[in-house]
């Protein structure tokens, strides 16, 4: 969607996928594919490979705010979007939303990808103690649109939900503006839902056979990528899941 000039700068904050399939690596990809360039900030190194994710260790949180002012300092391009994947901790996701509150990061778009467990079911985010909807409450109400798959907003909303009236309702009540609730892990065509307090978009894919990694980092940061440009978040959430099918057509 480029139209000239520079590439927007989108802030990435997520983890370290070593086997590049998924995190950081992914993210600057995706929005490579869309015209954009990432600004990419560690919060966890993880252990993966091809056969899953064994192990994560948390970047502590005064480091992850140290990476931003740092990448920030001096830069006289704006960031023009911002993107969360894995963020590991409360403390992290704590010292984000007070660096998104003010100053140059206050006005740039949120796309939150609540990261919570890897697909081998390693926890990739510790709450401390809290639930993980009110350890990212302050991220969840800044972000322009929220991007949980299903099992993700079964566990921001504390429930089982049984079909798109209950996938709508949960996602209004996370406060954000919008949520883009994915569709891949539920029973037949993977249908999208973006869903706002008044509306909802239901956008239709196609399903692949077999698995891939790091579909939701793809969809998350492309989207970012085109909220960035200036594309509405119907437009952004079209041509994002235009980028992960492209993508799983090609690793195939």
């Amino acid at each position: 969607m480029r139209r000239g000039g520079a590439a927007a700068r989108v802030l990435v904050l997520a983890g370290l996928d070593p086997s590049g399939g998924a995190g950081l690596a992914a993210d600057v990809e995706a929005l490579l594919a869309v015209g954009a360039r990432a600004l990419p900030c560690a919060t966890a190194l993880t252990v993966q490979g091809a056969g899953g994710a064994y192990g994560a260790e948390a970047v502590p949180a005064p480091l992850v705010r140290a990476q931003v002012e740092g990448l920030l300092a001096g830069r006289g391009v704006p960031v023009k979007a911002v993107k969360t994947g894995m963020l590991a901790t409360a403390e992290i996701a704590a010292a984000v939303a007070e660096l998104l509150a003010t100053g140059r990061l206050a006005r740039a778009p949120l796309v939150v990808d609540p990261v919570l467990a890897a697909s081998s079911g390693l926890a990739l985010f510790d709450a401390g103690g809290a639930s993980p909807a009110e350890a990212l409450a302050p991220l969840l109400r800044r972000a322009a649109v929220v991007t949980p798959n299903w099992p993700e907003l079964e566990a921001l909303c504390g429930a089982a939900l049984d079909g798109d009236d209950a996938a709508v309702e949960a996602a209004r009540g996370l406060g954000a503006r919008a949520v883009l609730v994915k569709g891949g892990h539920r029973p037949g065509p993977p249908v999208d839902l973006l869903v706002t307090q008044r509306a909802v978009l239901r956008l239709a894919g196609r399903r692949r056979p077999g698995t891939a990694r790091g579909t939701g980092c793809r969809l998350a940061s492309a989207l970012a990528g085109l909220l960035a440009q200036g594309a509405s978040l119907p437009e952004a959430a079209r041509g994002a899941k235009r980028v992960v099918e492209r993508y799983l057509d090609r690793v195939r």
